[in-house]
């Protein structure tokens, strides 16, 4: 606290009574801007943070396309080989 004290007769030495009260609301208006800014800039990256966790969730979230496993292939399940089938002639 004695050394904001130091600072503020400092700074009524250095500009005066009459432009010390300017001084302090200029301070004020850049401390308000620069809040705005940093806000500012904080929504800005929390949308962008959003916007890439979204994207990385639709990815890991999308339905995959299904493969089609391979049937198991038993001895009663296949079809007779063509040359034993009378229907069809045997090809030359």
């Amino acid at each position: 606290m004695p050394d904001v004290l130091f600072i503020l007769v400092l700074a009524l030495v250095i500009f005066g009574p009459k432009r010390l009260p300017e001084i302090a609301r200029q301070i004020v208006k850049f401390m308000a801007q620069f809040r705005m800014m940093r806000d500012d800039l904080k929504r800005q990256l929390e949308s962008e943070f959003l916007k890439i966790e979204l994207e990385e969730k639709a990815k890991t979230s999308s339905p995959k396309p299904l493969e089609a496993a391979p049937s198991p292939v038993t001895s009663e399940a296949r079809p007779p080989a063509l040359a034993a089938d009378p229907a069809r002639p045997a090809s030359s």
